[in-house]
Parts: C-alpha cells; structure tokens; sequence
C-alpha cells in the first residue's frame, strides 16, 4: 500500500505542473499498459465534447436573444 504522504506529494506536484502532467498522462494513455487507460481516453473525450457543447450553446443564445427573443 502506498504511502499517504507520497501520495499528496504526488497530488501536489501535479497541481503545481499541470502541463508536464498532461503530458504523462498522454504518453500513458499512448502506451496502452496502464489500468488507467480508458479511464484517460474517455475523460479526454468528454472534455472536448463539453467544450464543444458549451460553445454550441453559447451561440444558439447569443442567436435567441439578439435576433429571436421578440
């Protein structure tokens, strides 16, 4: 069993760079061997599909309100 503290450490150090964290989690999910990886690959998916929606209905709102509302 792992240690609570090089855990928070490990938690922290991804807080602190999220960037090189992004990156590892990247290479994991192209490696395939981790028990993480789908995991990985879906939150990936969902990000950008929520991203998109956001965007989607950003607009179909900005559309309603200045020429549909009346």
């Amino acid at each position: 069993m792992a240690d609570p503290t090089e855990k928070a450490k490990d938690v922290l150090h991804a807080v602190e760079h999220p960037v090189e964290t992004a990156k590892e989690l990247e290479h994991e999910a192209e490696e395939g061997s981790s028990p993480r990886t789908p995991l990985i690959a879906i939150t990936g998916v969902a990000i950008f599909v929520g991203i998109i929606f956001a965007i989607l209905v950003t607009i179909a709102l900005v559309l309603y309100f200045v020429y549909g509302g009346k």
